[in-house]
């Protein structure tokens, strides 16, 4: 694949699931993003009472950083315009 993503999830492990798990195992439904893509995707969990804030998730997802050609950082403050990856390139 030519695209890799890397995710910083920062949730309550009581009450949230974590972003890095399917809605069923891979096993009953392959066709799900997670589990057609799983190659192509990391995913960084931490419990949210230790997160210090999106500067600090941003560190750690800058950090995954695997020396890609392109690179592109966003987070959950980012509101995208509509057909925002065909006019970036």
């Amino acid at each position: 694949g030519r695209v890799r993503v890397a995710v910083v999830d920062q949730y309550d492990y009581q009450v949230d699931t974590p972003c890095s798990q399917p809605e069923r195992p891979c096993e009953e439904d392959p066709s799900q993003i997670l589990c057609k893509y799983k190659d192509q995707i990391d995913f960084f969990d931490m419990e949210a009472q230790f997160a210090m804030g999106p500067v600090f998730a941003r560190h750690l997802g800058n950090r995954m950083y695997r020396g890609e050609y392109y690179a592109m950082q966003s987070d959950a403050h980012v509101d995208f315009v509509n057909d925002w990856d065909t006019r970036i390139i």
